[in-house]
């Protein structure tokens, strides 16, 4: 029996253990072709439920808006009801007012009546009285006609102002139900793609996981570059502070050579003036000492000579030593004065106030039609459980063909590319907008570009990543940018 069976047994040869190593090969390639496929399915179909979130989101705030003006124009039409109804009441009036004086003057119209009237007065003060009324009531008269007149005109506006009032009621009142009908579509197509995606949760985690780690290594190296701009930027504030400092000391310099030179020029007249006067009483004492008749007269005026003489040397002597001075300190105050820079720059300033001042007027970043897919921040995904999405910007799905645009003149900071597609970041003084998934760059790190100018092109699935902010702190574009 032992023997049968070594006999009957078959040795594996080389070519079926790789023939059966291929096959395992195949279908572990065929596997993760599949999951790469219903990875790729997965994260389509959670774009395209984000794409409906936003757009049920917009039709609530439509229906939302629609539903105030509707409320708004019922009582507008109410209050013109009763408008209307007063309107009427009074035109009623002025109509029943104007019958009466006409059927007055019906009964007096004749001329011949009219004039027995007037020559029918006992007096001549009763006689103009009575002309004076028949004038004031024929003016009454007129009036009262002019008054039905203006009354139905305001009649006849108010009603059209009513129909206006009712047919925007009815307009509003269709477009209101189509946009109901819209939603109830929309949240049919959300429940339907929900339902898909419940049954890939295991797919849904690994597509947010995968996402999660591309997006932190791409925030991070945002973040290094950022705060690299933000050193540059405060060195950049440390020397416009260091330059108006030395400007500051550089005036007061100029203030104190200002000052020694006409304090100098004032000791330099003094001294002039005393020199001057000692010239004067030498020459006096010198003229009186050779006057001088007798030798104790010519003694004590030769001896007044002398002092004179020492005091205009001495004044001399003090003149030529506080001028040295002087000169020593003027030169010096010069050259301190001459050797600071007085140039100082406020571009970071300026362009932050702009920017700053444009808030909610921002153009978007991208060209052509546009829906915004992700916004800013973390929040859960309607009709997902346990699906939650932190977004340090916002997704903004164009068409294909797309640019990214500069949302505000500054200069692009920084230019890298980041798994298969660029980023270009942009400075607006103290503000930084960055531009992720772009398919080829139109800019350099160092160019200035204006407001809406073309950076690149769009990347893959036509979406832009757009993210701002203000120094390292992360803004919400939405509250930035128009529409």
């Amino acid at each position: 029996m032992t023997s049968k069976k070594k006999s009957t047994s078959q040795p594996v040869s080389v070519q079926s253990l790789q023939s059966q190593r291929e096959k395992i090969q195949q279908q572990i390639r065929e596997q993760e072709k599949q999951l790469r496929s219903n990875e790729l399915d997965v994260k389509k179909r959670l774009e395209n439920l984000m794409i409906l979130n936003t757009e049920i989101a917009v039709k609530r705030r439509t229906i939302d808006t629609i539903r105030k003006d509707l409320s708004s124009l019922d009582v507008e039409i109410e209050v013109m009801n009763t408008e209307l109804a007063q309107l009427k009441s009074e035109l009623e009036d002025c109509k029943e007012k104007y019958v009466k004086s006409m059927r007055y003057m019906h009964r007096n119209q004749s001329m011949q009546s009219k004039l027995m009237f007037i020559f029918s007065a006992s007096s001549f003060t009763q006689m103009f009285r009575r002309m004076r009324f028949m004038r004031e009531y024929a003016s009454y008269q007129r009036s009262q006609g002019e008054d039905v007149k203006v009354k139905q005109a305001e009649v006849n506006a108010k009603q059209v102002e009513l129909m206006a009032a009712r047919d925007n009621k009815k307009h509003l009142l269709v477009r209101g139900e189509n946009e109901r009908r819209s939603l109830e579509g929309k949240q049919t197509e959300q429940k339907n793609v929900v339902s898909g995606l419940q049954k890939k949760q295991k797919e849904i985690q690994n597509v947010i996981a995968q996402q999660k780690k591309k997006d932190a290594a791409l925030n991070a190296q945002i973040d290094r570059l950022i705060a690299e701009e933000v050193a540059r930027q405060k060195a950049r504030a440390a020397a416009e502070a260091k330059r108006k400092a030395e400007a500051e000391a550089a005036k007061k310099r100029a203030a104190e050579l200002a000052r020694k030179k006409v304090e100098a020029e004032r000791i330099a007249r003094e001294n002039a003036r005393r020199i001057a006067e000692a010239k004067a009483k030498e020459e006096k004492a010198k003229a009186e000492a050779r006057a001088a008749r007798n030798k104790k007269a010519r003694e004590e005026a030769e001896r007044q000579a002398r002092e004179a003489e020492a005091a205009r040397l001495a004044a001399e002597r003090r003149a030529e030593t506080e001028a040295r001075e002087h000169a020593k300190e003027v030169a010096e105050a010069k050259k301190n004065v001459e050797s600071l820079d007085y140039s100082i720059s406020s571009d970071d300033r300026r362009i932050s106030g702009n920017f700053e001042s444009n808030r909610g007027r921002l153009p978007m970043p991208i060209t052509g039609p546009y829906r915004i897919v992700s916004h800013f921040g973390q929040y859960n995904v309607e009709g997902l459980s346990n699906v939650t999405l932190d977004n340090k910007g916002i997704n903004i799905k164009g068409h294909p063909g797309a640019q990214a645009r500069s949302i505000f003149d500054g200069e692009v900071s920084a230019v890298f590319s980041f798994g298969g597609t660029m980023v270009v970041m942009v400075r607006h003084g103290s503000y930084i907008s960055v531009y992720c998934n772009l398919a080829s760059v139109n800019v350099h790190k160092g160019q200035k570009v204006s407001t809406r100018q073309a950076l690149g092109r769009v990347g893959q699935d036509d979406i832009l990543q757009f993210q701002l902010r203000r120094e390292t702190a992360k803004l919400n574009p939405e509250s930035w940018l128009g529409r």
